[in-house]
């Protein structure tokens, strides 16, 4: 368990259980002085998504056997709060890879020649439909995502297209082949 994971089991049990009133205002104010003690907006995100996690099974672990006494309405109120603050931070959260993970202008440049000319291939053996074009443009808008979520990126694509029956499962294999080339560690990464 990471510092951010202890941090909001700590949290959690003390945030409903504070003395006060639990009302919006409250709650809200609890959750804002506590996210000040991380400085990434990823910690923060992270403790606020275990802190709505758990008010929202500790929510429905009580309806099971509750008879109507305001439970439910206190830990939704809660879970509205921490929904603001993921909003929040989500409006200005940018995800940046690990240096060693991002793709070099020349990588882009090599991945983006190589979907261009899988396009190609696709549309001269028959395969122009519209939405192997759109999975195949939408690649190339996201290398930002950094290799190891790029290639997850392709991978899921790939697969939802075969199980759509758009490509065969060979043709498939060949696309991954061809971009997974000289990215072989990042394969090997993804695939354990």
């Amino acid at each position: 368990m990471n510092i951010v994971e202890q941090e909001a089991d700590r949290f959690f049990d003390r945030l409903y259980r504070n003395g006060k009133t639990n009302t919006l205002e409250n709650l809200k104010s609890h959750i804002t002085s506590k996210l000040y003690d991380f400085n990434r907006d990823r910690d923060k995100l992270d403790f606020l998504k275990i802190i709505r996690q758990k008010s929202a099974e500790d929510r429905d672990e009580h309806m099971k056997n509750c008879n109507g006494c305001g439970y439910d309405k206190e830990r939704n109120i809660g879970i509205f709060a921490i929904d603001q603050e993921i909003d929040d931070i989500n409006r200005f959260y940018t995800f940046e890879p690990k240096p060693e993970d991002e793709f070099s202008s020349e990588q882009e440049s090599e991945l983006h020649n190589k979907l261009n000319d899988i396009l190609n291939k696709l549309e001269q053996q028959g395969f122009g439909q519209q939405i192997i074009f759109d999975e195949i443009e939408d690649l190339k808008n996201h290398f930002k995502l950094g290799k190891k979520n790029w290639f997850q990126l392709l991978k899921g694509k790939v697969v939802d297209l075969t199980l759509k029956k758009v490509l065969d499962k060979t043709i498939v294999q060949e696309i991954y082949n061809q971009l997974s080339e000289g990215f072989e560690q990042v394969v090997k990464m993804i695939e354990q």
